[in-house]
């Protein structure tokens, strides 16, 4: 996510600051991500569940991207999964970096998103909060389906796009302190994510004990963005996601 001027904002550059010995690279990062996208999509035909019926529902960011294309003229229900794809190709591009993909380092990221997964598990649980709703009668599969759509497509909006977009905002255009920036920027997107699961946008009634674990659980990913990049972020959430589904 570099920006037009010569100081950019290191903390919300789209991969990891480089102290981590095993920095993924964004190739790395889409290799990692593309079984998440091709899992939803996939799922949801065999499922036969419509991706973007099933998304305004309960995946209100897929929709949300969804909405966002049908403006250009574009309606394919592959079209988000698709702009996750362009977006690390042409990081990957503007990075200037090998094109080559360390098996270990997306094995790691695997590992890494299920450990990260366990706080926001222990987090729910100290909280009580209840299990993802069941649908379809309580279908795993289906819930499973999308707890990884939502683990790939919030991260996407709400800290790829929206932290990103605050922070080259706030700091390259109004030369606010970036480090500030930062912090800010992950504030919101926490509140912001939290609050899309209810009206206007989601469907979800408010409950402010639920409210309060998504904006915690925001914060939380949002700093993993920041420090780790897209891919843990997105692979966490999805993680406990289907642990959520699992265990419950």
């Amino acid at each position: 996510m570099a920006t037009s001027r010569t100081r950019k904002p290191q903390a919300v550059e789209l991969e990891a600051p480089s102290r981590w010995p095993t920095l993924s690279q964004p190739l790395e990062t889409l290799v990692f991500l593309l079984p998440f996208i091709l899992l939803y999509q996939l799922g949801c035909m065999l499922l036969h569940t419509a991706p973007g019926q099933v998304a305004q529902e309960r995946i209100v960011a897929f929709h949300l991207l969804q909405v966002f294309f049908e403006l250009f003229g574009t309606t394919g229900v592959w079209m988000p999964g698709l702009a996750v794809v362009v977006i690390l190709l042409c990081t990957q591009v503007a990075s200037r970096r090998p094109w080559r993909v360390r098996k270990r380092t997306v094995g790691f990221m695997y590992a890494e998103a299920g450990l990260l997964a366990v706080p926001l598990i222990a987090l729910n649980h100290v909280l009580r909060i209840a299990p993802l709703h069941t649908g379809a009668g309580g279908d795993v599969a289906t819930e499973a389906i999308l707890g990884i759509g939502a683990g790939v497509y919030e991260e996407l909006v709400f800290r790829l796009v929206l932290i990103s977009a605050l922070v080259m905002l706030a700091s390259d255009f109004l030369n606010m302190p970036a480090k500030a920036t930062t912090v800010v920027a992950v504030i919101i997107s926490a509140l912001a994510f939290a609050a899309h699961h209810h009206p206007p946008l989601g469907s979800e009634p408010f409950e402010a004990t639920a409210f309060t674990f998504r904006a915690c659980a925001g914060l939380y990913l949002g700093a993993l963005f920041v420090y780790r990049g897209y891919g843990p972020a997105a692979g966490t959430h999805a993680a406990y996601n289907l642990l959520i589904v699992l265990l419950g």
